[in-house]
């Protein structure tokens, strides 16, 4: 689908957006579409200011809330990248005023940094020090000092239990890793490289003057209260970011770029690091949401979205994409109180990815096979004993493992076979033998007979 497709739709889909945005109380609304890590299409709604009727537009910057946190798991993630730290390390290890946390299950030292980006540590979800209720957040030398009144409350890694004191902890871990403090680290390491020029953590009076005015939902009437707008302070890796729909477009194009081997430039993250962040581990019971590190991932019908929303007095967000489609929707509104943003953004998505899948981007001429590889396509059996068929393809530019489709068994996805410098010997990528070797068989003419897979020696003998 072309970016004037994309347009049709969010033309069609703005009355809808307006009639979200009065039935839940919404002041103002900027959105925007990523397709193909392109930004399609953006527009605000509504008013950044209700006294001034100043209007809401794509470059509005709004408080971003827990988003924020993506860019945190990112910053450990480049850490990690770089040898510096390991995701299994103990908490203690950087930061050790963390042993001073009580836990009656296990020793402390044993919570790791895994454990704070998942969201599986088994702290509690905030400090003792009653921010949300004054709205005075805590600095990050207060919260480390109130640690010894903290606690592990449930047993980790046995639930999934949303917390922002751990966030906290992980950006304290990032600017004592780095040596440089965390809103700067982030800056000069991910939001710069992007091009995220408008987005930062400091309250300045250009920022402000760019900044919707925060709003928080009455509950009697249409008319919305103006929202205090307390600094985070040591809460900033938890939800301190302020972000546009034009910046954070930036961010989600990242998120697609799952292929790159290096980390370069406005490639902030490797793929295979990008990937690990998006990848599922733990599912609720009914498998209609799931966690990752720190995404969460939404099962509506047959589609798959990879989201994080935020909350901050005066702004609610929320970020959300599919990753098969290649399609994202960024919705940041300026009142707290009300849950129609997500409303919008799913909306949104659910209308996208409908008309992307009926209008698929056009499709290039089919790659032609290497001529090395034709001997090797076909059809392969196992011994007897196993009764197991493989087929041999190439596809999509990649040489391939593949089982056909099985009415009785579930689908088995395509493994990649990555080329080794021996001949006829690749490695399996993906599924059951990722890591192992295949080694094609040949006779005595030079055909190809079969091959031999994993480290367990499974013969297969080529039939077609």
């Amino acid at each position: 689908m072309t970016n004037s497709g994309i347009s049709t739709i969010m033309t069609r889909m703005s009355d809808r957006i307006l009639q979200l945005m009065q039935q839940h109380g919404i002041p103002g609304v900027s959105l925007a579409v990523v397709h193909d890590q392109e930004l399609a299409w953006a527009k605000g709604f509504g008013f950044a200011d209700l006294a001034s009727a100043c209007p809401i537009h794509e470059e509005t910057l709004f408080g971003v809330a827990s988003i924020t946190k993506t860019f945190t798991a990112g910053a450990i993630m480049q850490l990690r990248d770089e040898g510096k730290l390991d995701l299994a390390d103990s908490v203690t290890r950087y930061v050790p005023e963390f042993n001073a946390v009580k836990s009656r299950f296990c020793p402390i030292d044993q919570i790791t940094i895994r454990c704070l980006m998942t969201h599986r540590s088994g702290l509690v979800g905030e400090g003792p020090t009653g921010h949300w209720l004054t709205l005075e957040f805590p600095s990050i030398a207060d919260i480390l000092d109130d640690l010894r009144r903290v606690e592990i409350v449930i047993e980790p890694d046995s639930a999934f239990k949303y917390c922002n004191l751990a966030f906290t902890l992980l950006g304290e871990i990032v600017a004592r890793v780095s040596g440089t403090p965390y809103c700067e680290y982030i800056t000069n390491n991910i939001l710069m490289p992007l091009g995220m020029t408008s987005s930062g953590f400091e309250r300045t009076y250009e920022s402000r003057q760019h900044t919707a005015t925060g709003y928080m939902a009455h509950r009697y009437d249409d008319a919305p209260d103006i929202s205090p707008d307390p600094e985070l302070r040591g809460y900033d890796a938890a939800g301190g970011l302020r972000s546009s729909v034009l910046d954070l477009a930036k961010w989600v194009s990242l998120q697609f770029r799952t292929e790159m081997q290096e980390r370069a430039g406005a490639q902030v993250l490797k793929g295979k690091s990008l990937r690990e962040m998006h990848r599922v581990t733990d599912l609720e019971p009914d498998w209609r949401m799931g966690y990752a590190m720190p995404w969460f991932a939404n099962r509506m019908g047959d589609n798959i979205y990879l989201q994080h929303s935020g909350s901050v007095p005066g702004f609610l967000s929320m970020l959300v994409f599919s990753k098969p489609d290649r399609v994202g929707v960024i919705a940041l509104s300026n009142v707290q109180g009300q849950i129609g943003i997500g409303a919008i953004a799913f909306e949104t998505i659910e209308e996208l990815v409908k008309e992307i899948r009926q209008h698929p981007l056009k499709a290039n001429p089919p790659a032609p096979t290497p001529q090395q590889y034709w001997p090797l396509l076909g059809r392969y059996y196992s011994s007897p004993l196993l009764g197991v068929v493989v087929h041999v393809e190439f596809r999509n530019n990649k040489l391939l493992l593949v089982v056909p489709p099985d009415p009785f068994m579930l689908p088995t996805p395509p493994a990649t076979l990555m080329p080794t410098a021996a001949k006829g010997e690749f490695i399996v990528q993906e599924g059951r033998a990722a890591g192992e070797p295949l080694r094609f068989q040949f006779g005595p003419d030079g055909t190809v007979t079969g091959f031999v897979l994993g480290e367990g020696g499974n013969e297969y003998t080529r039939r077609s």
